[in-house]
């Protein structure tokens, strides 16, 4: 019998040229609303800035899943990195703030695409034996990045030049689509396609249920994104990146640990005890004065939340056909991006009304929201089982 190896040269390279793309796009975020302001943009097209991104990216990722279904991952991916960095090279060169703007749309798009395909061809690599530890892997090429990427761009920026951003930017662009090249390309299995509609597609059918945990989950971590930085200057908290960098350490070492768990005895188990230290983390947040607590509240989350969705993420392509693996990606990561918009939205309207404490007391709710449900939909399978 074969051994089933996750750690192939193809998995490792499309691990790396993940990795630098994630790096490589998110180190301009804390820098383009700096770069806005500085060519007389006004507050609210500033707040476009990922309003756009996002339903760039939110509308592109149907087709995607649609055009994966019976066609070459490796090419699309490829594609999409290439035109990643020439996006990015024309944003020095914008002065027009709608321009920029239609841009960032089109950067979102090319992003929808480049993330949906690059996962997708994690889940044609990894071994299904060991799916929920691959995935859990692959990952931590994206967390790990989003949390090295933003202090390097503010790094480069205000030691350097905004023009010296985009070229480190895109250099990692060029490194990515080179390492691509080494991924292993196998011809696409054919499948009878359905006809497209794009309203059905925009949320694949056979995986609501994990598509409503993923936007409930992602309402946490919007919160951390949006206030964490704020309420750490409200308290005195001189080392807040301490959070970001602990829960990414965190969820990391313990990849290997849930994945195989996940593995061994499905998704139910493994996801209700997360949320459940998600739950802790935002309650202990919600009370931190110090240092102390502050690592407390971070290594919680990133067993908590860090968990979750790597979780929730192979969930949902073992929920439908090897056909349908890209279509299932593309709703795993549109149900993120909208979770993430909803929290931004609503968090800041009550922001406005209550303190941040509470935000975070109100929001450690949606990890028990998680829990129940889930619990429910183990009951449920129990039964059917029976």
């Amino acid at each position: 019998m074969k051994k089933q190896i996750i750690f192939t040269p193809s998995f490792l390279f499309l691990f790396i040229s993940n990795f630098l793309i994630f790096i490589g796009f998110e180190m301009l975020l804390p820098i383009l609303p700096a770069y806005l302001l500085s060519i007389n943009a006004s507050p609210i097209q500033v707040g476009l800035v990922t309003t756009v991104f996002t339903i760039g990216a939110i509308i592109i990722r149907p087709f995607v899943g649609y055009y994966l279904i019976d066609n070459k991952r490796k090419n699309l991916a490829i594609g999409a990195s290439v035109t990643l960095l020439m996006i990015t090279m024309l944003y020095p060169f914008l002065s027009t703030i709608w321009l920029f703007l239609l841009l960032r749309f089109f950067h979102g798009a090319v992003w929808g695409v480049s993330t949906t395909a690059n996962s997708t061809m994690a889940v044609d690599i990894i071994p299904k034996a060991r799916l929920g530890e691959g995935i859990g892997y692959f990952s931590i090429s994206t967390t790990v990045g989003a949390i090295v990427a933003p202090s390097l761009g503010i790094l480069i920026y205000s030691s350097f030049s905004f023009h010296a951003l985009i070229s480190s930017s895109v250099f990692l662009c060029l490194l990515a689509v080179i390492t691509l090249q080494f991924v292993g390309s196998s011809a696409p299995t054919k499948y009878e396609k359905q006809p497209f509609r794009f309203i059905e597609a925009i949320f694949e059918k056979d995986v609501w249920f994990q598509a409503l945990l993923t936007v409930i989950t992602t309402l946490g971590f919007g919160a951390i994104i949006t206030f964490l930085v704020l309420y750490g200057e409200q308290k005195g908290l001189a080392h807040i990146f301490l959070f970001f960098l602990i829960n990414a350490i965190v969820s990391t070492l313990l990849r290997p640990f849930t994945g195989k768990w996940f593995d061994q005895n499905g998704p139910w188990s493994i996801i209700i005890v997360s949320a459940i230290l998600g739950f802790l983390s935002l309650i202990v947040l919600s009370y931190t004065s110090n240092n102390l607590s502050l690592i407390c509240a971070a290594i919680l989350f990133g067993a908590g939340y860090g968990t979750v969705m790597p979780c929730l993420q192979t969930w949902t392509v073992q929920k439908v056909s090897e056909a349908k693996s890209g279509a299932a990606n593309a709703t795993f990561l549109s149900s993120f991006d909208v979770g993430i918009g909803i929290s931004a939205f609503v968090l800041g309207i009550l922001a406005e009304w209550i303190s941040l404490e509470m935000i975070f007391r109100l929001v450690s709710l949606s990890f028990i929201m998680v829990a129940v449900l889930v619990y429910k939909d183990y009951l449920n399978n129990k039964k059917i089982d029976h």
